[in-house]
């Protein structure tokens, strides 16, 4: 089994809206990102990419690379199952926290929820997503930004073949990628 840590934060910008955990919710501000800005997905991705020892999310996607300006975070996500694939792991479990005043993440959870478990090919019931606030202190406390942490446990096992067969885009990666998912 391998343990991974990882977190992003994101400042407020123009806009009307916020992508968390693949999730768009209406804002009275956007978040300045090269990609959608979405930390909860950031946060997740360095998690899963850290406990593979594979460097960080900004190796696999360099924030100055136009391939990826504007970019669904939810293709890194999907990016990192198969890494996992392809180094013989499949997700434990995963919890992430939402540091934010604003939006309210409680009524989007299960939402953000189903779309990370779809994109890394597990249960729902495999991955936690919860929110806390600052108690008005700091850069979230005051409305300037988001940050969000996530924590995963890899266990090292294929991924069963009706897991991957349910999920177009990981069935479709997974082809891409060449990955050998019988053994």
């Amino acid at each position: 089994m391998r343990i991974g840590q990882g977190f992003d934060v994101h400042a407020f910008g123009p806009g009307n809206h916020v992508v968390l955990g693949g999730v768009t919710i209406t804002h009275s501000h956007g978040l300045v990102a090269h990609s959608d800005g979405d930390v909860v997905i950031h946060a997740l991705c360095d998690a899963v990419i850290g406990a593979l020892a594979l460097g960080d999310i900004g190796r696999h996607f360099p924030p100055d690379d136009a391939r990826w300006k504007n970019v669904s975070s939810r293709h890194f996500l999907l990016h990192c199952a198969g890494l996992m694939i392809e180094n013989g792991y499949v997700l434990a479990n995963a919890d992430v926290t939402v540091i934010c005043e604003r939006p309210k993440i409680g009524t989007h959870a299960e939402a953000m929820r189903e779309n990370l478990a779809a994109d890394l090919g597990c249960s729902r019931q495999l991955v936690n997503v919860k929110a806390t606030t600052t108690e008005m202190l700091g850069f979230t406390g005051r409305g300037e930004g988001i940050a969000a942490l996530a924590v995963v446990l890899l266990e090292r096992r294929r991924p069963s073949t009706a897991v991957i067969s349910d999920n177009p885009e990981l069935r479709s990666l997974v082809e891409r990628m060449d990955l050998d998912v019988s053994k």
